[in-house]
């Protein structure tokens, strides 16, 4: 193995030839600046290269060269337009059942123990849920919409704040648990620094802001 790829924690991107990694493990970004991140790119394509001291926690051997996404000009996007996901819920035709109800209650306390240290636990549980997944349609994305609704109504009576992330995994793996196809991304801007997590089936956002996936440079996607 002569080439050097990041470790499978770390979800590397650039933005304006900015490096920004995501770790899973602690639920924390690194950032790069410009200088820095053309010596981490060199270290990628080089053959058998030597890796500085302070860069080696980022690093493990490939057989192959690793190629990171780069995004140029994102548009990015402002407070109103992620910080509350209430502004955009949906008008459904369908109710949550009552058996659904239950789910979504049980994933809230289960997904709320030391939320930033179970990152990674909660992506190889939604990893694994998601291997069962039939085909979406219409009916289960106006359905997404409905539970979307009520994973917001709910929250404001528990005793925790409800973050984009917390929602977005309760969804996922909610949708996921009932063979719904859908997608989490995570994704970033960099002026003002911001990470945003949400959920879509077939493109279309669920209980969010509609243009995440134009606005903001995607980080992780499960």
């Amino acid at each position: 193995m002569k080439y050097l790829k990041f470790k499978s924690d770390y979800y590397p991107i650039t933005i304006d030839n900015e490096l920004i990694v995501l770790d899973i493990c602690s639920n924390n970004f690194f950032f790069f600046n410009e200088e820095e991140t053309q010596e981490i790119l060199e270290l990628t394509k080089a053959e058998l290269p030597v890796i500085p001291k302070h860069l080696s926690f980022l690093f493990e051997k490939s057989d192959t060269k690793f190629k990171i996404i780069s995004y140029i000009d994102i548009k990015g996007i402002d407070n109103y337009s992620w910080s509350n996901v209430k502004h955009f819920r949906r008008e459904t035709s369908t109710r949550v059942k009552f058996y659904d109800k239950f789910i979504i209650i049980l994933l809230f306390i289960v997904f709320q123990v030391k939320k930033n240290s179970f990152l990674k636990f909660k992506i190889k549980t939604l990893r694994l849920l998601k291997k069962a997944q039939n085909k979406s349609s219409d009916t289960q994305v106006d359905y997404a919409n409905s539970v979307a609704n009520y994973i917001n109504k709910i929250s404001k009576y528990l005793p925790f704040k409800l973050k984009c992330l917390e929602f977005s995994f309760i969804l996922a793996t909610f949708l996921s648990f009932k063979k719904i196809n859908c997608t989490l991304y995570i994704g970033v801007q960099k002026y003002d620094f911001l990470s945003h997590a949400w959920v879509s089936i077939d493109n279309k956002v669920i209980g969010d802001y509609p243009y995440l996936s134009e606005s903001l440079a995607i980080i992780f996607t499960l």
